[in-house]
């Protein structure tokens, strides 16, 4: 028979290995609690500053000089490095592209080393041939298209500001004008123009729900990487098919297919509470408006708005250095924001045509009527100001850099493609840049 002195040791022995591994599993569990919240702080993007952005663009080597001229010299101006990296998407065949794509590299490297920059490259889609063949575009343009359903393909961050090479920055890009809150800003306008009666017109033919406005008016145009995948699921259940090639063929025989405004019109219906709308309508009273829309898709009076919450980024360049006719739209922002951060710079003396009220026409719904007219003009003279007196207070704070010798360096580096960027003149009273 045990002693019971031993039994008792045994006990007690017992009673202390459970009581460590008890503390040892409440250690580690406690410890995992204390960490899954930082984890979980670093991934949620709660606050728009945190979350990165891929600027987007898909490319081909025929479009280098837009690139460099049009976009790349004002993205550097406008866009700050921090907000996230450069994706280009190239074709994968194209012997041109690859060649320019290693100039490209290397001059980010050598003079933009704190932009970060991918580069892709896109195979054809299978049986392109005919896939991309349509009377009413070229193969070119098709494939461009296609591609632009498969965005999100391409990147990894949440969101997407998406930009074509025939866009030149004319202010600041700001985490205002991208967010109100978590909610991507969105523009749109129904105001008459024969594009806009088009877009909509094949926009409810290719996703069978009424479509709320034309997207298609101002780059960057912001989106959440995951509404291209869903979009794509939704098409795909929609026409009942097997991959999206059926998909594509069956929408392109109605005629001209418009990705952004299809993308955003399904945003609207399934994810509309991830976007802050920003709608101009002009073809009927919102309550008359309204009744084309099932009640979980009217509009609501707040989506309805007067004045942009913030200036359009960009300007769209039907011709590579149109925008530049006159760049009094982008001398202005540039001396502006440095005025309001308290910089009196050499560069911005005697400049003419440089008022605030200069760029009044970033606040226009593109095609849609003159916004800022009227009493309307002192809530635009206001939004433009709050715009500017936020990008000096970054400027200060050293959190953007906006620096005109970045700009005046890609116009040096162009000249290695064979190419010369129009002259940025100072503003002429009878200069306009085109908003198409």
């Amino acid at each position: 028979m045990p002693n019971p002195s031993v039994k008792k040791c045994h006990v007690l022995l017992f009673s202390a290995l459970v009581a460590i591994n008890v503390s040892v599993i409440m250690y580690f569990y406690w410890i995992n609690q204390e960490q899954k919240p930082m984890v979980m702080v670093a991934r949620r993007y709660d606050s728009a500053i945190e979350a990165p952005v891929t600027l987007f663009m898909r490319m081909t080597g025929l479009h280098i000089k837009r690139f460099y001229c049009d976009f790349l010299r004002t993205a550097v101006l406008f866009w700050p490095a921090s907000y996230g990296k450069l994706v280009l998407v190239f074709d994968q065949e194209s012997l041109l592209d690859h060649k320019l794509v290693k100039i490209i590299q290397r001059h980010f490297d050598q003079f933009f080393p704190d932009r970060k920059l991918e580069i892709l490259y896109e195979p054809l889609p299978m049986n392109h041939e005919t896939l991309l063949e349509r009377p009413w575009r070229g193969s070119g343009y098709n494939r461009q298209i296609w591609s632009s359903f498969f965005n999100d393909l391409y990147t990894n961050d949440p969101v997407i500001a998406w930009v074509d090479s025939d866009s030149a920055f004319c202010t600041s890009v700001t985490r205002n004008s991208m967010y109100n809150g978590t909610r991507l800003r969105v523009v749109g306008t129904d105001c008459p123009a024969v594009r806009n009666r088009i877009s909509l017109k094949n926009t409810e033919i290719f996703i069978g729900l009424p479509a709320v406005a034309d997207f298609m008016l101002h780059f960057p145009i912001y989106i959440y990487r995951d509404t291209f995948a869903n979009c794509r699921e939704y098409l795909l259940r929609r026409y009942k098919a097997r991959n999206f090639e059926e998909v594509y063929r069956n929408i392109s025989a109605y005629g001209p297919i418009f990705p952004v405004t299809i993308v955003l019109n399904y945003a609207w219906h399934f994810e509309r509470d991830r976007y802050d709308w920003s709608l101009k309508i002009c073809s009927a009273p919102l309550d008359e408006y309204n009744k084309r829309f099932q009640p979980s898709a009217t509009i609501r009076p707040y989506d309805i708005q007067p004045v942009m919450a913030a200036p359009q980024a960009s300007v769209h360049t039907p011709n590579p250095g149109t925008a530049y006719r006159s760049a009094q739209l982008i001398l202005a922002s540039y001396c502006l924001s440095h005025k309001a951060a308290g910089h009196n710079l050499t560069f911005c003396t005697g400049k003419r045509d440089l008022p605030l009220s200069n760029n009044l026409i970033l606040l226009k719904y593109a095609r849609a009527p003159v916004t800022c007219n009227g009493s309307l003009t002192f809530t635009c003279l206001d939004v433009l100001q709050r715009h500017h007196n936020l990008v000096g207070s970054e400027i200060l704070e050293n959190k953007r850099r906006l620096e005109w010798s970045d700009l005046e360096i890609v116009e040096k580096l162009v000249k290695e493609m064979n190419a010369t960027c129009p002259v940025l003149y100072n503003g002429s009273p009878r200069g306009r840049i085109p908003i198409v």
